[in-house]
């Protein structure tokens, strides 16, 4: 009988601190990506060779004949820095960037461990892939810890660039040093070979949002994705977000005890736990599409678990998030039934190889098992066909949940015969009722203690979602309006909050305070962002909508005679360059102007031609607008 999880290498921190912190991305693009100046730049390379991949192969032969883990990744020391790598550029509105780009020539994947990372505020940086297709960001200041170690998710692919941005207004004590590269060597699919059935798992499993998850829509919810740290080993896992009695949503998460150990019999630190990440909604938004996103956050706590020997008790780990999981991600904390009930059906949903969320589907009556030499600790699980595949579990399924016919959590998966390849084998899952006192007499063996702390004696709980919290949602009557056009907003956020705080860029107002602002009137042309801040006495929650009103620069008459005028911004502070091209793209006309003169300029048209195209540019921001002529 096999043990079901997978190793993955992706965050081989050099030194970590019991610091909590979230790697809680807060979107947007780099800016050589926007910038037109910059447009096709690239940055400087790092060549960094690879592993010795003949040694290491020998290492996993060994591994898989010890029964040790499934390994896919190992860190290159480097020593990369703003003083001896990479190169500045000027922006043309202000500010600049540093940017330098990491090649690894075989690799599958790149990750990234900085020594010291120091982000002065306003600043930000971005760690990309060379097409844009993949993006960590924007990282600033919040999301270091206080010892200046931070760890970069590995993204795919053999190259990476990091840019970092510096505003006008800071000077210096920026450090951004990086003293690993984790070289990804195997386990990584590239996003573009991803199908409708899968990516890194079988091509039996079921993605949860086709119709064998409709049901299934809350419990979703409250899986997540775990790369579990032990030592310099990493695996991959799949864990639960589990209520209990006082319902207080204090972060407590349910997964397997072996996901907490390596091959090698080494177990996790505290400060391994630290470092645990979990990635929360990381699915396909329907049944037959792709692509996810990847809300993190870092760091728990050890509660209770299992004996660390694999034969003895149900294999359960009881874990404490560090930090709050963010209201925007939803999270749904499971309920659970801690009897001996049998259930005739349910599903099990997980991130077999570390895939997007699947669900798996029994049909028939569980039996209890034995792992080991304690009898009676582990439901017995089939699987049945299902309309979309066959949904089973893989390495990376480990510490998933089974629910029963009602929804609720009856056990943790410890491992199992199935696969793509063995539909119909048995896979068992460590019992919630044996879990609940049975592994040991005191609570750091027992779930009993913490899901039920106040000795209620409940034994069977529902799930919920904590409505108290805050969580932050917009509209705009219109996202497309001329310079000096005004929009009227719409606070959609839920969790009854008590305060608004409104930023939009290039407006008047530039803030707001009221729930539901209208007449915001917009001064600038180009891709404004609208931030909104919401809190009530339990929390506060930010959303930022880049580029989100799309404000036109005005150029009239259109049809023309031959002259037109053009608004580009009422508050004119930057350069403005236009040009003006012929119908065949060739450029007939260019004008510049200085900044804080005039918001509205008038340009006479060649004599020849009825079609022409007029291109202004103001700092980062660029709009071409078609102009017909009448002659």
């Amino acid at each position: 009988m096999r043990s079901v999880f997978t190793l993955l290498v992706v965050l081989l921190t050099l030194s970590f601190t019991r610091t909590a912190y979230g790697q809680v991305d807060r979107g947007g693009f780099p800016r050589s990506i926007q910038s037109q100046h910059l447009k096709g730049s690239l940055p400087a390379v790092v060549e960094v060779s690879p592993p010795d991949l003949l040694l290491i192969q020998k290492e996993d032969i060994e591994d898989v004949r010890l029964e040790k883990s499934y390994r896919v990744g190992v860190e290159i020391p480097v020593a990369i820095s703003m003083k001896t790598s990479g190169q500045w550029d000027q922006l043309p509105g202000g500010g600049r960037i540093w940017r330098v780009a990491i090649n690894s020539p075989g690799a599958q994947g790149i990750g990234l461990n900085f020594k010291d990372l120091q982000l002065p505020s306003g600043s930000d940086l971005f760690v990309y892939t060379p097409d844009h297709s993949l993006v960590i960001g924007a990282i600033t200041s919040s999301e270091i810890p206080s010892n200046h170690t931070f760890t970069c998710r590995p993204l795919y692919g053999n190259k990476i660039i990091i840019e970092y941005y510096q505003p006008e207004s800071v000077v210096g004590n920026e450090v951004i040093e990086i003293s690993g590269l984790v070289f990804i060597y195997r386990g990584m699919v590239q996003p573009a070979m991803k199908n409708n059935k899968s990516a890194s798992s079988g091509s039996c499993e079921v993605n949860v949002n086709c119709e064998e998850g409709q049901n299934w829509q809350n419990q979703k919810k409250g899986v997540v994705k775990i790369y579990a740290k032990v030592s310099t080993n990493y695996f991959w896992c799949t864990g639960t977000l589990i209520n209990n009695t006082e319902q207080n949503f204090s972060g407590l998460l349910l997964t397997a005890a072996h996901c907490s150990k390596n091959g090698s019999g080494v177990t996790a630190t505290a400060d391994d736990f630290s470092q645990w990440v979990f990635y929360f909604n990381y699915e396909t938004a329907a049944c037959g599409s792709t692509g996810a996103q990847e809300h993190t956050i870092v760091g728990v706590q050890k509660l209770a678990m299992a004996n660390y020997q694999l034969d003895v008790g149900s294999d359960f780990l009881l874990l404490k998030l560090l930090g709050e999981i963010p209201a925007s991600y939803n999270p749904f904390y499971c309920g659970w039934n801690a009897t001996s009930e049998n259930s005739t059906s349910g599903v099990c949903i997980h991130h077999p190889g570390g895939d997007v969320k699947k669900i798996s589907t029994y049909t028939t009556p569980l039996s209890s098992g034995t792992w080991g030499s304690t009898p009676n600790t582990h439901w017995v699980v089939k699987w049945a066909a299902t309309n979309n595949g066959f949904g089973v579990t893989e390495g990376g399924s480990s510490g998933s949940p089974l629910f029963n016919n009602n929804g609720l959590v009856i056990g943790a998966l410890t491992g199992g015969d199935s696969d793509c390849q063995h539909l119909t084998e048995a896979d068992m899952f460590g019992k919630v009722s044996y879990s609940w006192s049975s592994n040991g007499n005191t609570a750091d063996q027992q779930l009993k203690p913490w899901l039920d702390p106040g000795n209620s004696g409940t034994t069977v709980l529902p799930g919920s979602f904590n409505e108290k919290y805050a969580v932050a949602e917009f509209s705009a009557h219109s996202k497309v309006i001329p310079v000096g056009g005004t929009v009227d907003f719409q606070d959609l956020s839920r969790g009854k909050p008590d305060h608004w705080h409104w930023y939009f860029q290039g407006a008047n107002p530039s803030e707001s305070t009221v729930q539901n602002p209208s007449g915001v009137r917009f001064e600038r042309f180009g891709k404004m962002n609208v931030k909104l801040v919401v809190s009530n006495s339990f929390n506060s929650d930010t959303i930022v909508k880049e580029e989100y009103i799309d404000v036109r620069a005005v150029v009239s008459p259109n049809p023309s005679f031959g002259v037109v005028n053009i608004l580009t911004d009422l508050n004119n502070e930057k350069d403005i360059v236009i040009e003006v091209f012929d119908a065949f793209g060739k450029i007939v006309q260019r004008f510049g102007y200085p900044g804080a003169i005039t918001s509205t300029y008038s340009i006479k048209l060649p004599p020849y031609g009825n079609v022409f195209f007029i291109r202004v540019i103001h700092g980062d921001q660029l709009q071409t607008h078609k102009v017909i002529v009448v002659h």
